[in-house]
């Protein structure tokens, strides 16, 4: 990012489009894009004023309320702060970024106004950042809240999957959990963390077999479906032959209807799905917690089956979620790309297994043939 920004690059995008684009930024992503913007004191101005300030800095090509040219520590900028820039500018020539970046996480903050005093159980996948942690529960889309001691005792980390009780704190969604009964499928009591490794990666060799079907064992592998998960029977052979395996099995898949997640319901998957017409946010909420949970365990050493159900859908959604958001669909190439590389046979003998469905129709994808078919093998 250059120290002065030229507003040139700003021209060619639509004002409606950057009034929709800076609403939807979080307070963080405000203060950043105001320090970018040459914006005086962002860190001192409530959201609505932020806002205010970086549209009619936006419209008259100069900062409103410039900043001061004085000594001090520099301000850390926002890891995606260039993406934002970017997607406001509606630039072309912006560069691909990672999937990290990608999946940046908002800073969110608990807002405590009352405490419920009725308790749900609740599971998800930690979102660790620097002012708090949270996870987004995997049935009911609401945030919990985990108190910082907790995490500490424990060692917690982004990716850790936990089952929690939890009460509400306020009429915005938020939840509070002061007692976690298990981390990553251990009780709590009972639960270690072990040191973070990278084994080096072997050749994958093994088979495990389903039926008339084999699925190498720390590969990518493809199945051609054409039926609804709940009709398709060579889906539910291979999937109740997973659970065979000494593994922790995820399942993956969005939009689904209500037949089939009845059916994944009725597994001992660790599940990441959505309902049919859901947000594409909420479905891209779940791809970005269930690679960082997969990746999450192959760095504990653990066995993993990652099914992927209709991957073309999934490419989809995303393609909705970033195009929502002024991106290219590019972006899902990316993500794919990162769900493709967990897939590995490690040096100790443990395995992230890939497993992949997708429809007849959507084998001529371009995304998919460059991504994810060329390198799988076929079941």
């Amino acid at each position: 990012m250059k120290e002065k920004l030229d507003f040139e690059v700003f021209k060619s995008s639509d004002m409606q489009k950057k009034k929709e684009i800076v609403r939807s930024l979080g307070i963080y992503e405000l203060r950043g894009l105001a320090r970018v913007l040459g914006i005086k004191s962002p860190t001192t101005k409530v959201r609505e004023i932020l806002i205010e300030n970086i549209l009619l800095t936006l419209v008259n090509g100069k900062p409103f309320d410039p900043q001061v040219s004085r000594k001090g520590r520099p301000y850390k900028k926002l890891a995606h702060i260039d993406s934002i820039v970017s997607m406001i500018a509606n630039n072309p020539e912006a560069k691909d970024v990672s999937f990290d970046a990608l999946a940046s996480f908002n800073q969110e903050v608990p807002v405590f106004t009352f405490r419920d005093s009725q308790i749900i159980t609740a599971c998800g996948v930690l979102r660790s950042g620097k002012l708090s942690t949270y996870f987004i529960d995997l049935k009911r889309n609401f945030h919990v809240f985990i108190p910082e001691e907790l995490v500490e005792q424990k060692g917690l980390v982004t990716g850790d999957y936990v089952e929690a009780e939890a009460y509400k704190i306020n009429d915005s969604n938020q939840y509070f959990s002061e007692k976690l009964t298990k981390i990553n499928g251990i009780l709590f009591e009972e639960y270690t963390p072990k040191p973070q490794h990278r084994s080096a990666q072997v050749l994958p060799s093994e088979f495990f077999h389903a039926g008339d079907m084999k699925v190498l064992k720390g590969g990518r592998n493809v199945i051609i479906n054409s039926e609804p998960l709940f009709l398709d029977a060579r889906l539910k052979e291979l999937l109740s032959n997973l659970s065979h395996d000494d593994a922790d099995d995820i399942f993956l898949g969005l939009d689904l209807c209500f037949e089939d997640e009845i059916f994944v319901t009725s597994k001992n998957f660790i599940s990441f799905s959505s309902q049919y017409l859901s947000s594409s946010s909420a479905g891209f909420d779940r791809i970005v917690d269930a690679i960082n949970l997969v990746s999450r365990l192959s760095e504990q050493g653990r066995n993993v089956n990652l099914f992927i159900y209709d991957a073309g859908l999934l490419l989809s959604v995303m393609d909705q979620k970033f195009l929502s958001e002024g991106r290219t669909p590019q972006e899902s190439a990316t993500v794919l790309k990162k769900i493709v590389s967990l897939a590995e046979a490690r040096e100790e003998g443990t395995t992230t297994t890939l497993i992949a469905s997708i429809k007849q129709s959507d084998i001529e994808n371009g995304v998919l043939k460059n991504d994810l078919i060329r390198i799988s093998v076929r079941i």
